[in-house]
């Protein structure tokens, strides 16, 4: 009885947090970006800080950039170029790039993930955010409160995104490759460039999956499962170009107070995380809910979410469903093509969560034998592992991180016997 009254009150909460985070506007976002050493007295005791200054004050170098991409949307990028324990200053270091996922930002790369950790090992570590999100907001032309703005998905993120900021990345690097490391969305947005733009395979070292998102026919999140009920066609398709749970004073203020040590709503927040992403009390820091729910969500567009709803309903990977009239007209057909996999020549690792309800285990399974060049199946060593867990458990230095740097370290050894 306890537990059916504290699900109807998570249900009740997430339904006003969708309806603010539909409705709100981009931005009333408080977080700055700000990398002036000399207005650290400034930001040092806001909470929450901006980004560079987060990792500022874990003592490693950052710099931020921006990237416009071909349809006109300004990218920003924050790149950590180098770490004191590396002894690396002077010489070229590999480079990586880390892609988060839906509603997420470079910002949990560096809560508890892997960026510094990378940093140190020697690679020239940056950080995406996917257009829509909060460090990611602007437009040549358009404004943030213009439907127009908000007509995308995560394919366009693929076919614009992605070929705007590694190119971008190569030449600020001098690099020919870099090495990919995606997680969720992040992962879905690889395998529409390579698909659809394969000749950034030659770009591309080595990608890495955490959690990773194509096939969504075993999903178990209701968060996710819900969107298989969202209609399409071209009158509700007006109604999906607007922001998805932008970062702002109407989402991340309540989560933030809910969140709070000792509060008695904190199991709220974690249940809300557990439905999403699969359950896993013991891996769930709760004194980082605060910081965790200062930064997330970030913002996306509701049409990425509409999206991943389709893939959930017809069992497949492909592009974005306008309905029969505009499907006709864009693809010159009644449905939308499959993403070829074919195309995708890059060596692939694959790390699994046991119980992530977002990313099944089945559908990574699905995934695997579909690519033509996988490496490796990698589950990682706890059951109770889900998906979120990739950025914020407790143990995600020794189940994941480790292995990420291992795979990493690895192909950069073989690549230089080879050359």
């Amino acid at each position: 009885m306890r537990r059916s009254f504290w699900n109807l009150v998570l249900f009740l909460f997430v339904l006003i947090l969708i309806q603010k985070g539909v409705a709100g506007d981009i931005d009333d976002n408080n977080i700055e970006d700000k990398t002036d050493l000399a207005e650290w007295d400034k930001y040092k005791s806001k909470y929450p800080l901006p980004m560079p200054m987060l990792v500022m004050q874990h003592g490693y170098p950052v710099e931020t950039h921006t990237v416009t991409t071909d349809d006109g949307y300004i990218l920003t990028l924050h790149r950590i170029p180098y770490s004191d324990k590396s002894n690396k200053t002077e010489v070229t270091r590999p480079v990586v790039f880390l892609q988060h996922g839906l509603l997420c930002s470079s910002v949990d790369w560096v809560i508890m993930g892997p960026a510094y950790m990378l940093s140190d090992a020697g690679y020239d570590v940056w950080l995406g955010n996917a257009r829509g999100n909060v460090y990611s907001s602007k437009h040549k032309t358009l404004k943030t409160s213009s439907s127009k703005y908000w007509a995308f998905s995560w394919h366009e993120m693929g076919v614009y995104d992605l070929p705007a900021v590694i190119d971008y990345i190569l030449e600020n690097a001098e690099e020919p490759d870099l090495y990919y490391v995606g997680h969720s969305m992040g992962t879905t947005m690889f395998y529409v460039l390579t698909s659809i733009k394969p000749q950034y395979n030659t770009k591309i070292r080595h990608m890495v999956a955490l959690a990773p998102v194509a096939y969504l026919r075993n999903t178990k999140s209701l968060f996710a499962a819900a969107t298989r009920y969202m209609p399409k066609g071209m009158i509700t398709e007006l109604l999906y170009n607007r922001p998805f749970f932008p970062n702002s004073k109407y989402v991340n203020w309540p989560l933030r107070t809910l969140c709070k040590t000792g509060a008695v709503t904190q199991g709220l927040c974690t249940n809300i995380l557990f439905q999403i992403g699969g359950f896993n009390s013991n891996q769930i820091n709760q004194t980082m809910l605060p910081i965790i729910f200062s930064y997330f969500p970030a913002g996306s567009s509701l049409k990425s979410w509409a999206h991943y709803g389709q893939l959930i309903r017809s069992g497949k990977f492909r592009q974005y469903d306008f309905g029969i009239v505009r499907n006709l007209i864009k693809y010159g057909n009644t449905k939308p093509p499959e993403y070829n996999f074919v195309h995708i020549n890059s060596s692939v690792t694959l790390i699994v969560g046991p119980n992530d309800w977002l990313a099944s285990l089945e559908d990574a399974g699905i995934l695997y034998n579909s690519l033509p060049n996988p490496t490796e199946y990698y589950l990682v060593h706890h059951p109770e592992f889900n998906h979120f867990d990739f950025l914020w458990a407790i143990d995600v230095k020794t189940l994941v991180n480790n292995k990420v740097l291992e795979v990493l370290n690895h192909n950069f050894h073989n690549l230089n016997l080879v050359n």
